[in-house]
């Protein structure tokens, strides 16, 4: 028999705080005690009941579990199920939401997701031709389902990188900047609906900002514009054909980019007089748009993966251990033959060789004979350097690239860190060899092949450092597996792709895209002068800086969920298997009191924070991570912790060159 069924709404929220469960019963139970259930008992593992028609099924095991409420709805049967997963290795915890119509009116009338673009306009036209004149019912307008403005507020939770709010968000004039970015995330996948000021009435925006906040509740996010200068800002951003104003709606669906959209109508906007008219049924109706876009929608590949699995846990058929196997990417084959290749090619690097030098004639003078005597002895000795670097250099690179590169077992990751600290040891004694010889006069050419020879080595270092980070991901992975499963794990590959940043610059981008706990300000101009002028070193430091980056986001993530309650210095002090860490020796957590008590010193140490940090938009930034611990440049990378506080970020004010202190000036 064919499924009378249609989807009218869905929202995928993923929900890091543990436990999702205490949360979302609690307000689900709220909300079906409001039409008429008896309060559901926590106490066993499925309840039942029933009420005014309506039937209401909670059911948990392990850590799933999925409520089923069907009601009478226009003459069939309105189901809305709910179904949640905490989070495992692999998977943040996740929430599916979804309310199908059973039967009821001609399934054929029954309204699809609008189509977009162009093409769409012209289906819409003719979609809306049709039911005119055949008349054909559609079905009644259908909203989140009301326990959910509850759930979101109980926790930072999010769908395609961007937090959806149980409520409207209120943007001012300082906010839009930083909003803009939300609403052109790559990953977005809610619609964004935005309310501009009513200048007659402030009231009234508030009031239809609310109206659309509870009607798409986990399916879209509403932001109303705080004032005039808040709509200018934003209309600025979007371009002329993009903006909203005049107390107007207009909703943004994603993907979105200002700068490259073709069609501006695809994200349609609904005037004053068009909502005064029809009043609550305008909202409604930008409501059912908005979360009929979604309602269709693919769901997250790890969701697709252990949904199933839930729905057999729920039945007995499967373990809730399932889960987790299910949540981890299928394992890829590593190509061993590609990587011994890419040893045997390093190894094989051509290196410049010094010119022997001329012999002194004896028809030169006695003084010319004696400046060339000088200048060969000078050369010999560069030469013997140049050796000590070909051939003791080079062997330890070799060894350390191919162990890096090699899929060793994880306790020779210890040897690879050793082999890269001496071979980045010895570049720093070669770096000091030609500083002295290069003196204030022309470089000979042994030392320009000297510098040659730096510069070559300093290359494969970066290289070998890449490497030597692959494995020890590969190893960090391992153990966090070994011991959250507490079972062995065979056949285990990277989850994705491991980053390779080229240089500072796009550390920071990638850290913006990426991490979500991370909050990176304008810093790009300094990171920028670094990667051009040191462009090789930079890329040591970039990936330096990107693991200092990923282990703040671990602890933000941690700190901000109720998981850790110390400090950035105790999370990386700690020995916790799988936890992403740095050296206490990169990490300084305070300034000298002669930096932070002058002003011509503590003033460069004052980056830009949202006003939610801190009222002014500026502050102090005292603890920084050194990329190199001393020399010429020593980059630094500044950051404040509010990972305990309203935003839950860690926010990057700096990453460049050492500021001034009291040695530098």
């Amino acid at each position: 028999m064919t499924s009378n069924a249609t989807r009218l709404y869905q929202a995928v929220l993923r929900d890091p705080t543990p436990p999702i469960s205490i949360r979302l019963r609690r307000g689900f139970s709220d909300w079906v005690v409001r039409k008429g259930f008896p309060p559901p008992s926590a106490a066993v593992v499925k309840d039942e009941a029933e009420a005014g028609g309506a039937r209401l099924v909670m059911e948990r095991r392990g850590d799933c579990g999925r409520y089923t409420l069907d009601e009478p709805y226009e003459q069939g049967r309105l189901r809305t199920r709910v179904t949640y997963a905490e989070s495992v290795p692999g998977m943040t915890g996740w929430v599916v939401v979804t309310v199908e119509q059973h039967g009821g009116s001609d399934p054929a009338a029954r309204r699809e997701p609008e189509p977009t673009g162009r093409r769409g306009a012209k289906q819409r036209g003719r979609q809306r031709g049709k039911q005119g004149a055949e008349q054909q019912p559609e079905p009644a307008m259908v909203k989140a389902p009301g326990f959910l403005p509850a759930y979101l507020n109980t926790a930072r939770i999010s769908d395609g990188a961007v937090q959806v709010e149980g409520a409207a968000v209120l943007l001012t004039e300082d906010d839009v900047r930083r909003f803009v970015s939300v609403m052109t995330e790559p990953r977005r996948r809610v619609p964004i609906l935005v309310v501009s000021p009513d200048l007659r009435d402030p009231e009234v925006a508030r009031e239809r900002a609310d109206h659309l906040a509870d009607g798409v509740a986990g399916a879209g996010l509403v932001v109303r514009l705080a004032d005039l200068r808040a709509q200018d800002r934003f209309n600025e951003a979007m371009g002329p054909e993009l903006g909203v104003f005049g107390a107007a709606v207009r909703t943004y669906f994603a993907p979105f980019d200002p700068a490259g959209e073709q069609y501006p109508r695809r994200h349609p906007p609904m005037g004053d007089a068009a909502i005064r008219g029809r009043g609550a049924a305008a909202l409604d109706r930008i409501v059912d748009g908005a979360i009929g876009e979604t309602a269709h929608r693919k769901l997250p590949d790890d969701v697709r993966r252990t949904l199933d699995v839930v729905h057999r846990v729920l039945a007995g058929r499967a373990e809730p251990g399932e889960i987790a196997d299910a949540a981890a990417p299928r394992p890829s084959k590593v190509d061993f033959a590609r990587e011994e290749m890419r040893r045997r090619m390093m190894a094989m690097t051509r290196r410049p060789t010094a010119p022997k030098a001329e012999a002194v004639t004896p028809a030169k003078s006695a003084v010319q004979a004696t400046a060339e005597t000088t200048a060969e002895t000078t050369a010999e000795t560069a030469r013997s350097v140049a050796d000590m670097v070909v051939k003791e250099l080079r062997g330890e690179l070799e060894a350390a690239l191919g162990l890096a590169t090699s899929s060793q077992v994880p306790g020779d990751s210890g040897q690879v860190l050793r082999e890269i600290r001496v071979l980045g040891g010895h570049l720093s004694g070669l770096r000091d060899i030609v500083a002295e010889r290069r003196g204030d006069g022309p470089a000979t050419e042994a030392e320009r092949n000297l510098r040659d020879e730096h510069r070559l080595l300093s290359e494969e270092y970066a290289e070998a450092v890449t490497s030597a980070r692959k494995l020890a991901e590969r190893v960090r992975r391992l153990e966090r597996r070994l011991a959250e499963a507490g079972r062995p794990v065979y056949g285990v590959t990277e989850d994705d792709p491991v980053f390779e940043p080229g240089g500072l610059v796009e550390v920071l981008a990638e850290a913006r895209e990426s991490l979500r706990h991370i909050g990176v300000g304008d810093t790009y101009g300094a990171a920028a002068r670094l990667d051009l002028e040191h462009h090789i070193q930079c890329r040591t430091w970039a990936a330096k800086a990107w693991d200092a980056l990923r282990a703040l986001d671990d602890f933000a993530g941690a700190r901000s969920g109720g998981r850790f309650a110390g400090g950035f210095y105790d999370w990386c002090a700690g020995d916790s298997p799988g936890r992403r860490t740095i050296p206490t020796g990169m990490l300084s957590m305070r300034e000298s009191k002669s930096v932070v008590t002058r002003a011509k010193f503590s003033a460069p140490r004052r980056f830009a924070v949202p006003p939610e940090v801190h009222p002014s938009g500026r502050i102090l930034m005292e603890s920084h991570i050194k990329l190199r611990p001393v020399g010429y440049p020593a980059p630094r990378m500044y950051f404040h912790d509010d990972s305990a506080g309203s935003t839950g970020r860690i926010w990057i004010g700096y990453l460049g060159d050492h500021l001034p202190n009291t040695r530098t000036n």
